[in-house]
């Protein structure tokens, strides 16, 4: 069994899904998608520094990693294949950049690498980067029965991708806790306007520190001829320890 070894320092959206609240009054009146969104992003930094480890998992593919915030990179360092591989993820207020470095240097991903695997599992660079929390201009759905998630009531944020073409997904789905803010799960549709890939938080911890945080999450990969059969599944699963 192929093992590798992740490293990373610094806040990932998509990994360091904070469980604190960065709104005030959720329930009271719906906020427009961009202000949930924003809100989404400043909890991720108000969470502050921390160390916590954990492993992507895909059958029999275990990837331990571990991930430290702090400042506005993400530098992440994997092993595959006894070589040593590494990409930073840069943040900026209305986006972000993903960083190749090799040789001690580093240069922008391309746009096909975006939706490329990481370690073999299903999650990808960009699912990583969790760039869509950035894009503009995107709409809160009426609720209906879908908009509960765990017995949570959410508001449920519809973004389209601002530069089609770009990157896996054509539209973003999150739900957004009305209560807490936080993240329960996140759908991306492809350019078909079919689900191509579903993030769902199975459960959640307490870190050391008071704060909350998620324990594991699901990914599915939907079957790209009916999106209501999942082809693989991969999870990120976090160490209650830390």
């Amino acid at each position: 069994m192929n093992r590798f070894l992740i490293q990373c320092s610094r806040r990932v959206i998509i990994l360091l899904v904070s469980l604190s609240s960065p709104f005030s009054s959720l329930a009271d009146a719906a906020p427009s998608a961009d202000a949930l969104l924003k809100g989404v992003r400043r909890g991720a930094v108000a969470s502050g520094e921390k160390d916590i480890s954990g492993q992507l998992r895909k059958r029999g593919t275990k990837v331990p990693f571990s991930m430290g915030l702090r400042g506005d990179v993400i530098s992440c360092q994997y092993q595959e294949g006894g070589d040593w591989k590494r990409f930073d993820l840069r943040f900026k207020e209305k986006g972000q950049d993903i960083q190749v470095v090799e040789n001690g240097r580093s240069s922008k991903l391309p746009v096909s690498g975006y939706a490329r695997p990481i370690a073999g599992t299903d999650v990808t660079y960009e699912d990583m980067s969790m760039r869509f929390l950035y894009w503009p201009n995107g709409s809160v759905l009426p609720e209906d029965g879908s908009s509960t998630v765990k017995g949570r009531d959410c508001w449920v944020v519809q973004v389209k991708n601002p530069s089609p073409g770009t990157g896996q997904y054509q539209w973003v789905r999150v739900w957004l806790d009305k209560e807490n803010g936080a993240m329960w799960q996140i759908d991306g549709i492809d350019v078909r306007g079919e689900l191509s890939k579903r993030f769902i938080m199975d459960s959640v911890m307490k870190l050391k520190d008071g704060s909350w945080f998620f324990k594991k999450m699901k990914l599915e990969v939907r079957d790209p001829a009916n999106s209501q059969k999942t082809n693989s599944v991969s999870y990120i699963e976090m160490d209650s320890s830390n």
